[in-house]
């Protein structure tokens, strides 16, 4: 860290500011001016020429370099005041910076590491030429570049830039553990996480490693992983790729034939390619809030094909005929509000034997008492379950309840009188209330 002395002098902000007008672009000087009446006040510390040194945190009193930094290590600002101050009116060179505060850059930023911006949406990062780095992780901190941009990743969305970075991740697909949160996982794999804001910083001040191999994306990172323990001889059976903005599966998937286990959530695939009928090993699929409309027969004829969830697929309005040739399915998950009716497709099923139905919201007891009436014509089920929204009645007819082994009542909200009128007409111990 330069130490104070190094700064520079103690200099009246009028003075600098003469020596500001001079660099930048309009926009540049235009954006930094409504900073400086702000904050420099009380004078700014003035550095003529050049800074080099390990690292630098910048603050309370505001700081100009008439040259270039250039730093081995971090540049930090936000030191013990809410606003802080940067100014460069050349280029900046460093390895990594955290900025919580206002830093503007006249000329060129190169960064070996990452930038990471955090603030309310208040403060700026502002380059008057370009900028090149391996990851900016911006978490509600403007940041705008003039000029060219040479990123690997963002991890944000507050880049104002002519050009864009070549990839866009989430936290957990751009940095190591340590520096983000997991906020959900599906059978282990990270689906959603945050910026760990103090996490991230500690690596950062301790020169820790915090950048994930970023040059596959994480689409092809799963892939490749599958792949490598293929080749190693090792059993690779599951593959997740939930929530990485597909619009297609892509076709490297079909050749990974001894999969058991696919999940594809919460993407945009609206239609399922015929090739899923290649994998003949898959014993579980997942296809939960994807916009589909129909099924393609191949997926209808996977042979080894035991769990399949189609949860909130909201278009999904029937099953194909062709489903009833699912022989090995023993567990089934749709969505109640989408559907037309009960899909008498399912009696054909030879060893469906667990049925589970979500999303009740405004569903008449007619409409319910189709799906009881057909739980009924199911000699295989011994499983059955609705779960999430609210009934304010069952339906009257209970009685083809009583055949199955368990009925689970997962709603958020169902009057008491009627879970006791399902309880009297199930044999005792039946019925299980809760998910």
């Amino acid at each position: 860290m330069a130490e104070k002395q190094d700064w520079g002098r103690e200099a009246p902000a009028q003075e600098v500011w003469a020596r500001v007008e001079a660099a930048g672009t309009p926009g540049w000087r235009h954006e930094l001016a409504s900073w400086w009446q702000g904050v420099s006040g009380k004078g700014v510390l003035f550095h003529e020429g050049d800074l080099e040194a390990d690292s630098l945190v910048i603050g309370p009193r505001p700081l100009v370099v008439s040259g270039s930094v250039r730093l081995k290590g971090l540049l930090e600002d936000g030191h013990a005041a809410d606003h802080t101050l940067l100014v460069v009116l050349g280029d900046l060179e460093v390895e990594n910076v955290a900025t919580f505060s206002a830093m503007f850059i006249a000329g060129n930023v190169r960064i070996r590491g990452l930038l990471f911006g955090d603030s309310y949406g208040d403060d700026v990062f502002r380059v008057g030429g370009g900028l090149k780095a391996r990851a900016l992780v911006e978490q509600h901190h403007h940041l705008r570049v003039d000029g060219p941009l040479d990123v690997d990743v963002l991890v944000g969305d507050k880049l104002t830039a002519t050009e864009k970075p070549r990839k866009k991740l989430e936290p957990h697909e751009a940095l190591l553990p340590g520096a983000f949160t997991v906020e959900d996982e599906d059978e282990g794999d990270v689906t959603d996480s945050t910026v760990d804001k103090k996490g991230l910083l500690a690596k950062l001040r301790a020169g820790q490693p915090l950048l994930a191999d970023t040059r596959l994306g994480p689409v092809e990172k799963a892939i490749a992983a599958v792949k490598e323990k293929a080749a190693r001889g090792e059993k690779a059976t599951r593959l997740g790729l939930a929530q990485k903005k597909l619009k297609a599966i892509p076709e490297e998937v079909f050749s990974l034939t001894g999969l058991e286990s696919l999940t594809l959530d919460t993407n945009d695939i609206a239609e399922i390619s015929p090739r899923i009928g290649e994998l003949r090993a898959l014993k579980s699929l997942s296809l939960e809030s994807l916009p589909l409309t129909t099924l393609p027969v191949e997926l209808c004829r996977l042979p080894a094909l035991k769990k399949l969830s189609l949860r909130y697929c909201n278009n999904l309005t029937r099953l194909p005929d062709a489903f009833g040739e699912l022989e090995a399915l023993e567990e089934l998950y749709l969505d109640a509000m989408a559907l037309e009716g009960f899909p008498e497709v399912l009696t054909r099923l030879p060893r469906l034997k667990k049925l589970w139905f979500w999303r009740f919201f405004k569903t008449t007891p007619g409409r319910v008492q189709l799906l009881v009436d057909g739980l009924g014509r199911m000699p295989k089920l011994t499983h059955a379950g609705f779960f999430q929204g609210e009934l304010s009645a069952l339906p009257g007819g209970l009685a083809p309840l009583a055949r199955l082994k368990q009925f689970k009542l997962g709603l958020d909200r169902v009057p008491e009188p009627e879970v006791k009128r399902l309880e009297a007409a199930l044999p005792p111990g039946r019925l299980h209330v809760g998910h």
